[in-house]
C-alpha cells in the first residue's frame, strides 16, 4: 500500500500553528473558569430562591393560623473539599448538593449520634426526620459550615 505524499510544512507555519494552539488552550482555560463561576452563581441563586420560598410558605401558613412546628425549614451552606455545598429543608423534604448528600449518607449509614448535655438530648443522623437531626447531619457533613439559617417558630416573634 502506498501512502499519499504530504507537503513539508515550513518552520514559520509550524510556529504559527503552535502559537494558535497555545492561544486556543489559553482561551479554553479562561472559558472553563468562567463556566465554573457561572455554575457557582446559579447554584447560589437557586439556593437563595429555595430559602426565600421556604421562609414565605411557612410565614403564610402561620398567618393563616396553621400550627407550624419550630424548625419548619432550615438552610445550610458549607464547604466540602474546598467546594461550596448547600442544603435546604422545607415541607419535610431535603434538597442538597451531591457531595453534601453523599457525606451525609455516610454519617447516616455509620449511625452517627449527636448529643447534648443541657438539656439532655440525643439525635441519630438522618436525612428525613426529625428536622433537627437533619440539620445536625448537614452541619456535621461539612468540612466547614459557613451559613446556617433556621426557622425558630414563635421565638422569632418574641421581643
Amino acid at each position: 500500500m502506498t501512502r499519499p505524499a504530504t507537503a513539508p510544512v515550513h518552520p514559520s507555519a509550524r510556529a504559527a500553528i503552535r502559537a494558535r494552539a497555545a492561544a486556543l488552550a489559553s482561551r479554553q482555560v479562561v472559558l472553563e473558569r468562567r463556566h465554573q463561576e457561572v455554575v457557582a452563581a446559579a447554584g447560589a441563586l437557586c439556593h437563595t430562591a429555595q430559602v426565600q420560598l421556604a421562609r414565605r410558605q411557612v410565614a403564610r401558613r402561620r398567618r393563616q393560623g396553621d400550627q407550624v412546628e419550630p424548625l419548619a425549614w432550615f438552610a445550610v451552606q458549607g464547604v466540602i473539599d474546598e467546594q461550596v455545598v448547600r442544603a435546604v429543608w422545607s415541607d419535610g423534604r431535603l434538597t442538597c448538593d451531591r457531595p453534601l448528600r453523599a457525606r451525609a449518607r455516610l454519617l447516616v449509614d455509620l449511625g452517627a449520634e449527636f448529643r447534648s448535655d443541657d438539656p439532655p438530648r440525643r439525635f441519630v443522623a438522618s436525612l428525613q426526620t426529625p428536622p433537627v437531626a437533619g440539620l445536625l447531619t448537614m452541619i456535621r457533613s461539612c468540612d466547614l459550615a459557613t451559613v446556617i439559617e433556621v426557622d425558630l417558630g414563635d421565638l422569632e416573634r418574641r421581643p
